[in-house]
């Protein structure tokens, strides 16, 4: 069993309204060729980062992004294109969730185990990343831009069990909110306050 302790949250939930213009100064300039729903979840990977003073992600660490529906707008954009005549390349290119574990890893100079999974359940997302037990820890993020845009980013990593009333975990809000330590154990994901 490892504990990881939260490093670090983007708990931009809603997206601020400029986040746009925050992750083009974080940059530099604005990214080219993404999508929107990839430059939100640049946007919120970054600022989770940052709030850990990393700005490179270590290589033995792992990355997993979950949404619900993906870069849903550039997927309408592609199917409405495709109404005429085939889908520009770079549209298609902006439907592909992999996109944004690509900018990341480039982003990050980072090469190491990504993993893009469309689930419901946040806490399901967890305990599947927690189970892989990466050396380095974990980055994860969830990206929506239906309904309000939402990048939520966690950085965990592995340290000694502070000891503790351990939890269930209940819900995921209130886990974003105050849980500072976590654990999977016999496939039941505790939190620590």
């Amino acid at each position: 069993m490892t504990v990881y302790r939260i490093q670090a949250r983007c708990l931009a939930d809603p997206a601020p309204a400029d986040w746009r213009e925050q992750l083009a100064a974080r940059l530099g300039s604005r990214p080219r060729r993404l999508g929107r729903w990839a430059e939100l979840g640049l946007y919120g990977a970054l600022e989770c980062l940052a709030g850990n003073g990393e700005s490179t992600l270590a290589a033995q660490a792992g990355l997993v992004l979950s949404s619900q529906h993906g870069p849903a707008q550039a997927l309408h954009s592609a199917l409405e294109q495709a109404r005429e005549d085939l889908p520009l390349p770079l549209t298609f290119l902006q439907t592909q969730p992999s996109q944004l574990l690509a900018t990341l890893s480039a982003q990050l100079h980072w090469c190491g185990d990504a993993r893009f999974i469309t689930h419901p359940d946040a806490l399901a997302l967890l305990r599947l990343g927690l189970a892989a037990n990466h050396a380095d820890g974990l980055l994860v993020g969830w990206v929506n831009e239906l309904a309000q845009e939402r990048s939520v980013w966690l950085r965990l990593q592995p340290v000694p069990d502070p000891g503790g009333p351990w939890q269930a975990a209940g819900d995921f809000a209130s886990l974003l909110a105050h849980a500072s330590h976590l654990r999977l154990q016999s496939g039941r994901l505790d939190v620590l306050s």
